[in-house]
């Protein structure tokens, strides 16, 4: 290998890991993972059905693909643009048996339809979720449930806030409860 190639992508890599993960926290959020004693709170009030398509937006290391996936028997579907923590969830998938049930996929949801999604999970900021709500609106069918980790969707009424003990609160929308 010449030096000039092993310089390429050394820093091709290096931009790859470096760049998406600033584009993903400009973009959207951060790479910060729910916090484990939330997972299950989370996966408690996604109720999903065998019948289920599960989005989740900004899906970091998986763990919140791979908890719905040990729970439920729904396809499962993480939108990521952060190349790390794609790579990471991506071999825990494969690792774990789960590629059948799990999809990963490197790409800004905010270009995606999520059209075929009847649960929606998002940890992303405030204005994150400020710019989703147009999109949730046009696209999402009636009915389809919004799980949103820390966040609120602005003008949205939740169905549900679930914050046990001053934890982190989880909003639930439906998308035709909306007000």
């Amino acid at each position: 290998m010449t030096e000039l190639l092993r310089w390429t992508l050394i820093f091709g890599g290096i931009i790859l890991i470096f760049g998406t993960a600033a584009y993903a926290g400009l973009k959207a959020a951060p790479w910060l993972p729910v916090l484990k004693r939330d997972i299950k709170r989370v996966v408690d009030l996604a109720e999903l059905t065998e019948s289920d398509v599960a989005y989740d937006l900004g899906s970091g290391d998986g763990r919140i693909l791979i908890a719905l996936a040990h729970n439920y028997s729904c396809t499962v579907v993480g939108y990521e643009v952060s190349f790390l923590p794609y790579l990471i969830s991506r071999l825990k998938i494969l690792l774990l048996g789960l590629w059948r049930q799990v999809e990963i996929r490197f790409a800004d949801f905010f270009n995606r339809d999520l059209g075929q999604a009847t649960v929606v999970f998002c940890f992303l900021t405030p204005k994150a979720m400020e710019k989703l709500a147009p999109k949730f609106q046009k696209e999402l069918r009636p009915g389809t449930r919004i799980i949103s980790y820390s966040f609120a969707i602005p003008g949205w009424t939740p169905i549900a806030i679930n914050r046990p003990e001053k934890r982190i609160p989880i909003f639930i929308y439906r998308v035709d409860a909306r007000a």
